[in-house]
């Protein structure tokens, strides 16, 4: 009797020595997906479709925690996170590619009056080479990977604490927070306003004391965070049409199976749509939302603004993108 328990004993043993590696196999691999948006916009229920998809189309391989609110750091940091290897995954507008070394061509995206629609961005920035390119290069030199432009933004407008703007010259003397993106720099003080960059977690309070008039920015950033507490004046100029960016460590990346990668990159896909919904969604909702806080919401000029920014970019032709960027993207767009 001895002898047989021993030998199920040793055979107990051996079975849970073959399981435990299968077992520990099975354990998902954990990656961080993080944005500087707040909790309660577009962009974070569109990453809880990308986490949806991943875990489920890599049939639990892979867990993602998403963190919003600038958990992790704004775009700098979660630029130098993805780098290092210590998050794998973020989701910022894409036209901060070109904070990277080798991504400055893509600040072309800031020209003013330059896009047509947002449909015509994301079907020419996911497919032009000229723009694959940029995208290969900063992968190559700088360590960060975009695997989708999928998302569309608010179009960019004109926030202000001093008034509505109605008109180009309305624009001279305001202290506006602005990305630092030199073709967006240029259009303000074209305009003569007194450019701030800024990061977004600073603009609330900056607005509330007084330190800037007014951000340049769309619904999607500016409604979650309540701007419009501060900052009654909005004009939509509509002077920058951006998509949103999926952005992931080309160590991790590389690091991927062909199959995973098309994983995460149908996830991308399929959470930009719920950007684009969402966002839209707000874009109608909002001017009721900015009249219930007391708010005003205008339409300038917007012809009398494309007039007076038209060739901002020119000195930066050659400079900041290959010579002749701008023009190309617009025969694009005028093709069939």
């Amino acid at each position: 009797m001895k002898r047989i328990l021993a030998g199920l004993a040793a055979l107990a043993f051996a079975a849970f020595c073959c399981m435990a590696p299968a077992q520990a196999q099975t354990q998902p691999r954990t990656v961080k997906m993080a944005t500087i948006a707040l909790n309660n916009s577009p962009w974070h229920k569109a990453l809880l479709r990308f986490k949806d998809v991943v875990e489920a189309d890599s049939n639990g391989r892979y867990k993602v925690d998403v963190y919003t609110d600038g958990q992790l750091g704004d775009i700098a940091q979660l630029i130098s996170a993805m780098q290092l290897g210590t998050i794998e995954f973020s989701y910022f507008g894409l036209s901060s590619l070109s904070f990277i070394k080798g991504g400055e061509a893509l600040s072309v995206c800031y020209v003013p009056y330059l896009w047509k629609s947002a449909e015509d961005a994301e079907k020419i920035i996911n497919t032009d080479p000229e723009f694959q390119g940029i995208f290969e290069k900063v992968a190559t030199t700088a360590g960060v990977r975009v695997f989708g432009a999928w998302g569309q933004r608010s179009p960019r407008a004109i926030q202000s604490t001093r008034g509505p703007i109605m008109k180009p010259e309305d624009v001279k003397g305001l202290r506006l927070r602005i990305p630092a993106i030199p073709v967006l720099k240029a259009m303000f003080e074209k305009l003569g306003a007194q450019v701030t960059p800024m990061g977004m977690m600073e603009i609330y309070n900056a607005l509330s004391r007084g330190t800037i008039d007014g951000q340049d920015n769309g619904f999607d950033l500016s409604i979650p965070p309540k701007y419009h507490e501060a900052a009654k004046y909005w004009s939509a100029t509509d002077h920058v049409i951006e998509l949103v960016g999926f952005f992931v460590s080309e160590r991790f990346w590389k690091g991927l199976s062909a199959e995973d990668k098309a994983i995460f990159a149908k996830a991308s896909k399929e959470a930009g749509l719920v950007t684009t919904k969402l966002t839209k969604e707000l874009d109608a909702e909002a001017i009721d939302i900015l009249k219930a806080a007391g708010a005003t919401y205008v339409v300038p000029d917007v012809e009398a603004f494309r007039k007076a920014v038209a060739g901002v970019e020119e000195p930066l032709d050659g400079k900041s993108w290959p010579k002749g960027f701008p023009d190309r993207i617009r025969k694009l767009q005028e093709a069939p």
